[in-house]
Formats: C-alpha cells, sequence, structure tokens
C-alpha cells in the first residue's frame, strides 16, 4: 500500500508542479509542504484537499489502490 504523501509526491513531480508552488497555493510555508512531502507532517484532510486542487487531481486519487485492495478483501470474504 502506497502511503498518500508518495503518491502526492508521484504526481507533483508527474505534472512538474513546485513544492513552492504548492505551500503558496495552501497558504503555508515551503517548510511546512517539504514535512508533508516527506511523511514527517501528517496531511489534514483540508490540506489534502487544497494539495490536490493544487494538482489538478480529486482527493480520492491518493486512495484509490487502497480502496481496491480493501474492496478485494471484502468481496471475497
Amino acid at each position: 500500500m502506497t502511503p498518500v504523501h508518495t503518491k502526492v509526491e508521484q504526481v507533483r513531480k508527474q505534472k512538474g508542479v513546485t513544492k513552492v508552488h504548492i505551500a503558496k497555493y495552501c497558504g503555508r510555508s515551503p517548510s511546512w509542504y517539504q514535512d508533508i512531502s516527506t511523511g514527517r507532517r501528517k496531511m489534514s484532510v483540508e490540506a489534502l484537499q487544497k494539495i490536490s486542487e493544487a494538482l489538478g487531481v480529486p482527493p480520492g486519487y491518493f486512495f484509490e489502490d487502497q480502496v481496491s485492495e480493501t474492496r478485494t478483501k471484502h468481496q471475497s470474504a
């Protein structure tokens, strides 16, 4: 299961968005986003929503593999 902060970083890099851009979009400091991106700081729901907006993807995108795994396990039970 891929951690959410790892998936956020993958999308950020794929889209060519800087960490500074995301921090500014969220009204936070670059060091705040640096801590988010490395997993040192947990993301609030509100932060994930803003980061998702900055990246142009829905927040649920970052949970897709976890949801699929849960459904598969639940359906086979």
